[in-house]
């Protein structure tokens, strides 16, 4: 077969992909604090915000998340009153019809709902309308046919959102009732069927809006699996399938269609459906190396030729087929109908460039094409080829006698489906979105259609549209490029739509050779050098730059990092996308914008809050990413006493205090802050709630951040309390990023923040200029005062302490609604820093043996991190750095600075630490005998037990409880 590049020619090729490179803006800010939270690279981290995950909470699913991190189908409008009434069915005994569609997203989620159906135990059958003879989605003769043939219910799957007349006169002719599971974009009116289960939908309060068709379908069967007790992970059987349907439909990969799709590709690997491995037989794939790509060029085509080339249900046959033999004849036979598809394609796509290149069509805005000789299946493939390549809409029309068939592909910024409704004069049918339509028209109006579409085109589609951007992530040098690197960016696989693969820059890198390599010499091979760094790189269908370049030229390149794996030895090679004189790079916001811009008084208060939280939090990192219970906690050590006969420089709340080498950042301790809001204690303790809030239980949702945001640009003041500092300016810097609405109007406000910033933040608040804010526990009671309408308490409260400072003030800021969208998450995460702050006996038997070994001397500790400031106190914070670092590696993961410091206080009362006559050193002593030592003898070591124990018990009351008992007082506690 001709190759499209050959097709095209090579020197027109090259004219053709002329691009603008853009740098993708990320934010400092939330870089610094996903690459610490996550232990992360800033460079993944940068790659995440990137892709919009722009979280810690986000980033953490994204890089680790399982299938237990999907959705509950029960969510999805309509889904309980579809389960009751196929489960129905299947106990009546009824015939069941699974309505589908003809590409591969429909053929799958066919095929999946049917065994899914027939796992149950349902007389279940399947239709396909045919694309050419019927068309896309719900046809009243396919339903009154149903009717007459017995079924009593049928199912839909990737259609019928639209299809209202259809569902209505299926009713009005006594049956079959209809369900509807669909992915396409809702009409004002949906269809009066039994059920409608759509995630876009207004009223579905499902968190993932994304899914593909057979991502719906996949969820129903989730749902009516449970419910008929199959077990609650009997859906991973059918992974297989839905991860073919979701890569073959261009869905974005992310959320919880990245999940299906990960974890999907192992399942399609190891199926035990003979059509699949038919399928991958004749494709030639082999199952061990599964990945996005052999999906969506290897196997889709294939099942989408069945309904392109001929019966659209063979794909289904196959997908359903049980008998290897058969399925290898089906195979063959999808395989030669993709054959055939690529020659038709073939000559289209010759047809059509020579007709732009005789026809003078290539200066259009829009191209629009039309010939009696075209497949009315290959044209869409054709029309977004070209849009690729000449990077303008492109519209072909399949002629039949008097009548036209078309399909359109777009570019980013001219919305295909506005431009066919302009046009519709013309149109006898279409529809679509805004990169992809379909329709039809008589064949004299092809003229008028060119003409009409160019004309509305002339404005929308300046000629600058018309040059292709790269999206480039980060701007690196070579040096930055490790194998350690590349095998971090593989976390952020698997790849697609929505989820590319990470695209890097290099500006002047040293070309040290290049050449041709390939059959026909399209591609070129290249070695490079920046700073003494080599790298080999590889550019395909690249080869026609060959003859600007010269050994010794400086230029810049776009590329891919990947692995080569060569001799039993692995190095860094660059996939190259683009190369171009050198010059500048400039970031550009996302959609285009700037940052938010300052509307004079509040403007520059908000941008420099965040401006100077980007300074200081990196520099006292390790006080405001600890939980501000944590903290308090901390301080209440002090103020009690504990910890006799620990020298002062080594107790836990050293932790709390900055020092000289790092300026610019005022501490303040809790107890100081309390006295510095006026009476806060004495006013909380004094206030007797009078005003009753309503809660609003969304314990465990998932998709936190963005349910925030949606809540956020509603519109109406609310007050947010998280557990840290650093999750308050994090969440603030994600809303203030995502928000573009009243959300986008937030600040953040927490303990350590200057007393007149803390001032300026209530103010705003109270009147009106900053609608949302974040804060820490112990700031909420003084922010309650503006009087929000709803406060969101969006972390699980640490303890009930924490808990009744947000209680108190949700009553005396008259609150109508408290949101309570922590959940499990959150519990986990309490329990990693109660364990760092209460130190256990085998925390303790470690530290101890530590001691023991030699590492009593702080001057002996190897300088891993700056010591603050000369003298003793520093080495001393080092020295606690560094036991921390050899009890993490020792298998305690949530050790601390501060723990060393506990557990030496536990050590120090129980008489097995003494210390040198200058107080600098710890000198352990042996103990009695082998007999345990009783731990509760320890005054500091009873306090923390007894912290953990009633801050955990509160906390697993905090998420089983009712809610409407949660905002009532609890004494117990």
């Amino acid at each position: 077969m001709v190759s499209f590049y050959n097709l095209i020619g090579v020197d027109w090729m090259q004219n053709m992909v002329k691009k603008k490179w853009r740098l993708k803006e990320a934010d400092p800010l939330l870089q610094f604090i996903l690459a610490r939270d996550l232990g992360i690279s800033p460079l993944t981290a940068r790659l995440l915000i990137t892709r919009g995950v722009c979280t810690v909470e986000d980033a953490r699913i994204f890089l680790k998340g399982t299938l237990e991190h999907t959705g509950d189908p029960f969510l999805l409008a309509g889904m309980e009153r579809a389960v009751e009434r196929i489960l129905a069915a299947v106990k009546q005994g009824e015939k069941v019809l699974v309505y589908g569609d003809y590409d591969v997203d429909g053929v799958t989620a066919t095929a999946l709902l049917v065994k899914v159906l027939e796992r149950l135990g349902t007389r279940v059958d399947y239709y396909i309308p045919n694309r050419f003879t019927e068309g896309y989605g719900l046809h009243g003769e396919a339903l009154r046919r149903a009717g007459e043939e017995g079924y009593r219910l049928l199912v839909t799957v990737d259609c019928g959102i639209s299809a209202v007349a259809e569902v209505e006169e299926a009713r009005s002719a006594g049956g079959p009732e209809i369900i509807i599971t669909d992915h396409h974009q809702v009409p004002e009116e949906i269809p009066g069927a039994l059920a409608v289960i759509n995630p876009r939908r207004k009223d579905c309060t499902y968190p993932f809006k994304d899914l593909a068709g057979v991502g719906v379908a996949l969820k129903l069967a989730q749902a009516l699996l449970k419910a008929a007790g199959e077990g609650k992970n009997a859906w991973h059987d059918y992974l297989d399938l839905a991860c073919l349907g979701t890569v073959a439909d261009i869905v974005p990969l992310t959320g919880e269609n990245r999940l299906l799709v990960k974890y999907g590709l192992s399942k399609l690997a190891a199926t035990g459906s003979p059509g699949l491995k038919a399928l991958m037989q004749v494709s030639g794939i082999r199952p061990e190396n599964m990945g996005v790509r052999d999906v969506g060029f290897g196997l889709a085509p294939r099942l989408n030729a069945a309904g392109r080339m001929g019966d659209p249900r063979r794909a289904v046959e196959l997908l359903l087929c049980r008998d290897e033999h058969r399925a290898a004849e089906l195979a063959a036979e999808l395989d030669r109908h993709n054959r055939e598809r690529q020659q038709v394609e073939s000559r289209i796509l010759a047809d059509a460039l020579g007709m732009i290149d005789g026809e003078g069509y290539a200066r259009d805005r829009v191209v629009v094409l039309a010939s009696p000789a075209w497949h009315p299946g290959v044209t869409g493939i054709v029309a977004s080829r070209l849009a690729e390549s000449l990077y303008r809409p492109v519209l072909l029309v399949a002629l039949d006698g008097e009548e036209g068939r078309g399909s359109g592909r777009s570019i980013p910024g001219f919305h295909l489906y506005r431009a066919l409704q302009h046009c519709r004069e013309y149109l006898t049918t279409f529809g679509g979105h805004a990169g992809a339509a379909g329709f039809s028209l008589p064949a004299g109006h092809i003229d008028a259609l060119r003409e009409s579409i160019n004309q509305y085109a002339l404005s929308l589609i300046p000629p600058d549209l018309m040059v292709p951007v790269l999206e480039v992530d980060a701007r690196v040098s070579l040096e930055d490029i490790s194998v350690q690197l590349v095998n971090e960016l593989a976390m952020l696989s698997p790849h697609g739509h929505g989820n590319p693969e990470p695209l890097l820059s290099c500006l002047g890198v040293s070309v040290i050779s290049c050449r041709e390599v390939g059959r026909d010499g399209s591609h070129l091979k290249l070695l490079v050098k920046e700073n003494g760094i080599l790298r080999d790189g590889i550019g395909f269908h690249l080869g026609g730059h060959l003859d600007n370049l010269a050994a010794g030229e400086a230029l810049d390149m776009a590329f891919v990092p990947s692995l080569d794996h060569w001799n039993g030895t692995v190095r860094v090679q660059l996939e190259i996308k683009d190369l171009r004189c050198t010059g500048d790079l400039k970031a550009v916001s996302p959609n285009g914008e700037g940052r938010l811009l300052p509307d004079r008084a509040k403007g520059h208060f908000l941008d420099t809050l965040f401006k100077e939280a980007g300074d200081y939090l990196p520099r006292a990192a390790p006080l405001l990413f600890l939980p501000a219970f944590v903290q308090r906690k901390l301080v209440e050590y002090e103020q009690k006493g504990y910890g006799a006969g620990l020298p002062l420089h080594y107790h836990p709340s050293l932790f709390l205090c900055t020092s000289a080498g790092q300026p610019g950042l005022e501490i303040i301790s809790g107890a100081t802050c309390a006295a510095a809001e006026e009476g806060l204690d004495s006013r909380m303790a004094a206030h007797e709630p009078e005003f009753s809030c309503r809660p609003v239980d969304c314990r465990g949702r998932p998709e936190r951040p963005s349910w925030l945001a949606g809540l956020a640009d509603g519109g109406e003041p609310a007050l947010v309390v998280v557990s840290s500092p650093h999750r308050a300016v994090e969440l603030a810097t994600y809303l203030r990023r995502i928000c573009s609405g009243p959300g986008k109007k937030v600040a953040f406000c927490h303990s350590w923040l200057p007393p007149e910033q803390r001032t300026m933040v209530k103010e705003l608040f109270t009147g009106g200029q900053i609608n949302v804010v974040l804060a820490t526990p112990d700031m909420v009671f003084t922010l309650s005062e503006a009087g929000p309408g709803r406060m969101v308490v969006y972390h699980l409260p640490y303890d009930h302490g924490d808990w009744e400072m947000i209680r108190k003030a949700a009553h005396r800021g008259k609150v109508d609604y408290v949101y309570l969208p922590f959940g499990p998450d959150d519990h986990r995460q309490a329990r990693a820093y109660l364990a760092a702050l209460v130190p256990e006996r085998d925390l303790l038997a470690r530290l101890y043996a530590l001691l023991r070994q030699g590492l009593g001397s702080p001057g002996s500790v190897p300088r891993k991190m700056p010591a603050g400031e000369n003298g003793h106190r520093g080495e001393q914070q080092l020295f606690l750095y560094h036991l921390a670092g050899l009890l993490r590696r020792a298998g305690c993961p949530w050790a601390r600075s501060f723990t060393v410091g506990m557990g030496l206080a536990v050590l120090t009362e129980l008489e097995l630490l003494q210390w040198s006559p200058d107080q600098y050193r710890p000198v352990p002593r042996r103990s009695g005998g082998r007999e345990k030592i009783p731990l509760a003898a320890s005054p500091t070591y009873r306090w923390l037990q007894e912290l953990k124990e009633r801050a955990i018990k509160w906390q697993k009351y905090a998420l089983q409880a009712p809610a409407d008992l949660l905002m009532e007082c609890h004494p117990g506690f």
